[in-house]
């Protein structure tokens, strides 16, 4: 199969994504991303995310244990914004709209040295529990639109505390990759008897045969064939889910478990707690757009930073002038490494 020099169309996103597997083959004298394992202590007294410790603002953090969410203290969003909605009057040089939303900040865990990884079974379930929570109080507050679950993981993407956690931006507005998911997936449905842009997707027969990495009751991992990534890959729900909302407790205990077997499967790959870009992808929640919301599926996407264990991968000239992405791997090589991996072999 001959996927080099190829572009590939990626559906959701209504760009197109370069597949150039014969770059990865570069001569690299390049930045190499370090294989050195931690060495963090279980609390550290010095973490504003651990358990005890009085954070900048001067709060203290509670004696908690396991899965916690606080609102950040500071957030990058807030219904304190000035202004109450766009600023139509104003020249278009110096247009405006206020920031408004709450952003949140989830331990996964009040061990400074854990990772989703590293959790037991018991604990991961617990994280998706919160995960569920959080969504669906801030898709119920008013003025909130939009809903997106992260999490930075690692020293290769900036983070700036290594304590294990995500966050949560709860936005009043759409944000520009939730607009374009949007749009593809109405699009899809009015075009297809109302089918599911994601479910056809996933039930592609390439899908099927090349691109799956598990395939589980409710759940299935695949590598997208339009990977923007090199070892990208999403969760996908067997049925159409609009967001974790929608999930009853077997589906949410089998996303916890899947999840926990896909970062397990990169630290495999890269020989290290690999570092990562997670994404939530919940329907926008803005009532008076339900109609459009419904039409979109829940996914769970990883943008995992290395091209493989020694080199990272840099949205350099042609990328960033472009806004289309180079990718160093054929997704469904990708695949097959990814499925190939021994989860026995996963030790913390």
């Amino acid at each position: 199969m001959s996927g080099n020099w190829q572009r590939r169309w990626q559906p959701l996103l209504q760009q197109w994504v370069m597949i150039s597997a014969r770059s990865a083959a570069r001569p690299w004298s390049g930045a190499v991303p370090s294989r050195n394992v931690s060495t963090a202590a279980s609390h550290d007294p010095d973490c504003y995310l651990c358990p005890r410790v009085v954070r900048a603002n001067g709060t203290h953090n509670p004696n908690y244990a396991g899965a916690y969410a606080f609102d950040n203290d500071f957030p990058a969003l807030s219904f304190e914004a000035p202004g109450a909605a766009a600023d139509e009057d104003s020249a278009w040089q110096t247009r405006t709209a206020p920031a408004h939303g709450q952003c949140r900040v989830l331990c996964w865990s009040e061990r400074h040295d854990a990772t989703l990884a590293s959790l037991s079974t018991t604990e991961m379930r617990a994280v998706a529990k919160l995960w569920q929570a959080e969504y669906k109080r801030l898709s119920e507050t008013p003025g909130i639109a939009n809903v997106l679950i992260f999490e930075n993981k690692g020293v290769e993407i900036g983070v700036s505390n290594l304590h294990p956690h995500g966050q949560i931006y709860a936005s009043s507005f759409l944000t520009d990759t939730a607009s374009r998911m949007r749009e593809a997936q109405c699009q899809h449905a009015q075009n297809n008897n109302n089918e599911s842009l994601l479910i056809s997707l996933l039930n592609d027969a390439h899908t099927q045969e090349h691109l799956v990495v598990e395939e589980n009751t409710y759940f299935s991992v695949i590598v997208p064939f339009a990977a923007r990534f090199a070892y990208e890959t999403w969760i996908v729900p067997h049925r159409h889910v609009a967001s974790l909302s929608d999930m009853d407790d077997e589906e949410l205990q089998e996303l916890a478990d899947v999840y926990q077997r896909q970062v397990r499967r990169y630290d495999l790959l890269f020989q290290r707690s690999a570092p990562n870009i997670t994404l939530l992808h919940n329907a926008p929640c803005n009532e008076e757009e339900s109609a459009l919301n419904k039409q979109c599926c829940f996914h769970l996407a990883f943008h995992p930073p290395l091209r493989d264990a020694e080199k990272l991968k840099y949205l350099a000239g042609f990328e960033s002038g472009s806004n289309n992405i180079v990718n160093p791997v054929q997704p469904e090589i990708a695949a097959e490494q990814l499925r190939a991996i021994d989860l026995q072999e996963w030790q913390p």
